[in-house]
């Protein structure tokens, strides 16, 4: 059933349910002229509704008052709040005009009635179905107040755009290409106007991640806050949560896209690429916008119904085409809109996405086969209990396989003289440990320190270990992978609390292959190192971690868990152990936005001995390397070349 949206169908959905109930069966050419048609069937036209044009009385043919009847809430809600009189005044609300009856009423087939109200209009354009006037309108008076406001001016986005305070693009077209598999679409959609509410609670981020760790090519967020209740900070949070990512989806803003203001918004807030839709805008319009897009580095994916959209899109230069298979004049999704779209397309090279409506791995599969080369997921995916799961089902992706067992990585730290350092590597030792914070007992000058990192450097192996395939998407698994696959051993350089200009320079003249950030540094300092970053973290005897946020991804490559200092302060290198078990805990939340899926790979440290280290790394779980440094020294302070094999035996097997 369709409906003018007005009356006892004010903001209910433009389609609606309905099981028929002839009583009130009647013709539009024996309608009294005092009463209108204000719904009929969709396919047949059959009168479903009438209103009187002056006074407020309304009739429908079916029983909206049915808890099985689709609407009939709302429906009922709208009647219970009209009062007694006219049209107009207070009745006003629900956009019916009192209308004087005079003259004849026109013999014109019922369904041109309703077509002819604002809710249903024709599919020529530049006639849309109401609910699409309405949101065109509510955006075109968002970017006017948007616009007033100081801070955001067009002449403030355009300085931003200048001053390049937009993150980093991604190519959409290439991130789509370069997809080994079916590239899907996956959408943050928390409702919409033709299903209401889907999931209104749902966290952008924490969806995306979701997405992105199950393999999602694109990430479309909906901004549009008033129908389906997104916003330019969900999308701006959504890029946040994936910048980390080596291979980070590309990122589509999901709005009715009318003005290239919006345009700005969207490069700013962290899109790679924004949707266009052909029925929506005049032809000149599109090409103004698919071009402006197009010169701040974001291909458009430009969405068309049918093949004379289809023509319009090919004509702009649209590269990627998205075809829509619910039809925007009525909200109805028909299935074969991309297989129709498709055989229209006659080979031309453009990448075609079908959207709309896809709910299975059939559906993806037939239109696979017909070339399709993405598809856009929304609805099916917001409501699915494991959207990772449903995700990959949709794709045909097997679950991922659990990571094969591997043994910790050996990192021995405190390394004084060239000698230590050589016996070390000897032994099997991935990581030697240089400290350089003055001061402390294990401090040696810039010359040592170049004459270790020299030993270290003259025993790495002439070729990569085995690529390491990654168990995680997520930062600090693909670095932990990256780890395991270097050429090693490699040198590490021990800082603590020490100038950022400080650090650069012993980087630059010892040739550290690493650098680790031994006390309460910014984490961000790791993005102006020049070599990866460990950053040491206090395990409190709560339970608590000192030293920053742990999980924090994209700064430092990988955490390292020591005991405290004697108040709580960093320190390390004392000999003394902390509960493994606070290091389990941290390991098996896992990384953030993997909902513990995904362990958080770390480096313990603390009281590690040969005697004892088989028994941390069982309690803990899941390590990636062992540091220890007093555990494998002599009375004299230097490392006890025996101890230093019976720790890496111990490990290593």
């Amino acid at each position: 059933m369709q409906h003018d949206a007005k009356g006892i169908f004010h903001d209910l959905p433009p389609l609606l349910a309905s099981t028929r109930y002839h009583s009130l069966a009647a013709k539009l050419l024996t309608l009294p002229k005092v009463l209108q048609v204000t719904s009929t069937t969709e396919e047949s036209g059959v009168i479903m509704g009438v209103r009187h044009r002056e006074y407020t009385v309304e009739a429908v043919q079916y029983h909206p008052e049915s808890c099985m009847s689709e609407g009939g809430r709302g429906l009922i809600a709208n009647f219970l709040k009209l009062k007694g009189g006219h049209w107009g005044g207070e009745n006003a609300w629900c956009g019916v005009e009192p209308e004087p009856v005079t003259g004849t009423a026109t013999p014109v087939p019922a369904e041109a009635a309703i077509a002819a109200s604002p809710a249903v209009a024709s599919s020529s354009k530049p006639s849309v179905p109401s609910i699409l006037d309405r949101i065109a309108a509510q955006r075109l008076s968002d970017v006017s107040a948007a616009s007033k406001c100081l801070a955001t001016t067009p002449e403030n986005l355009h300085t931003a755009l200048k001053l390049h305070t937009a993150p980093p693009l991604i190519s959409f077209v290439d991130r789509v290409k370069s997809t080994p598999h079916t590239a899907v679409m996956a959408e943050i959609k928390r409702a919409s106007p033709s299903k209401g509410d889907i999931a209104p609670t749902a966290s952008a981020p924490a969806q995306a991640l979701r997405y992105a760790i199950a393999g999602a090519s694109v990430i479309s967020c909906l901004t549009e806050p008033t129908w389906f209740k997104g916003t330019l900070g969900d999308m701006l949070a959504v890029r946040q949560a994936v910048d980390s990512l080596p291979n980070r989806p590309a990122i589509l803003r999901k709005d009715f896209i009318l003005a290239p203001y919006q345009i700005d918004e969207a490069r700013l807030h962290g899109a790679d690429t924004i949707l266009l839709i052909v029925a929506m805008l005049e032809k000149n319009k599109l090409k103004e916008l698919y071009d402006y897009s197009v010169s701040l580095g974001m291909e458009p994916l430009v969405e068309v119904n049918n093949p004379s959209e289809l023509e319009v899109a090919l004509e702009v230069g649209a590269k990627v085409i998205g075809v829509n298979n619910r039809n925007l004049h009525d909200f109805n999704v028909d299935m074969s809109t991309t297989s129709r779209v498709n055989s229209a397309l006659k080979g031309r090279d453009v990448i075609l996405c079908a959207l709309s409506g896809i709910a299975s791995s059939a559906d993806v599969e037939k239109y696979v086969a017909e070339g399709v080369r993405a598809v856009l997921v929304g609805e099916s995916l917001m409501r699915a209990s494991d959207a990772g799961a449903f995700l990959r089902e949709l794709i045909g992706l097997d679950k991922p396989a659990p990571p094969a067992p591997t043994k910790p990585l050996v990192k021995i730290c405190g390394v004084r003289t060239a000698a230590d350092a050589q016996a070390a590597v000897t032994a099997g030792a991935d990581l030697i440990g240089i400290i350089l914070v003055p001061g402390t007992r294990r401090h040696v000058d810039t010359a040592t320190a170049r004459s270790i990192a020299d030993v270290v450097r003259a025993s790495r192996k002439d070729k990569e270990t085995a690529r390491t395939q990654s168990s995680s998407p997520l930062w600090f698994g693909s670095q932990a992978a990256r780890l395991r696959s270097r050429r090693r051993p490699l040198s590490v350089g021990v800082f603590r609390n020490q100038p950022l200009d400080e650090i650069l320079t012993l980087v630059d003249e010892i040739g550290l292959d690493l650098v680790q950030l031994h006390g309460d540094e910014p984490q961000g300092w790791a993005a102006h190192i020049p070599v990866p970053v460990i950053k040491a973290f206090r395990v409190l005897s709560d339970g608590s971690v000192a030293g920053g946020q742990v999980t924090r991804a994209g700064e430092n490559a990988y955490i390292l868990l020591d005991s405290p200092a004697a108040g709580g302060g960093a320190g390390g290198g004392d000999g003394t152990a902390f509960d493994w078990s606070k290091a389990r805990d941290v390991v098996v939340a896992g990384e953030a936005g993997s909902e513990g899926k995904l362990p958080l790979p770390i480096i313990l440290a603390g009281g590690l001995r040969p005697d004892n280290v088989a028994e941390a790394i069982k309690t803990v779980g899941s390590v990636l390397a062992v540091d220890v440094s007093s555990g494998v020294e002599g009375a004299d302070g230097l490392k006890d070349h025996e101890k230093v094999a019976a720790f890496v035996r111990a490990v290593k097997g």
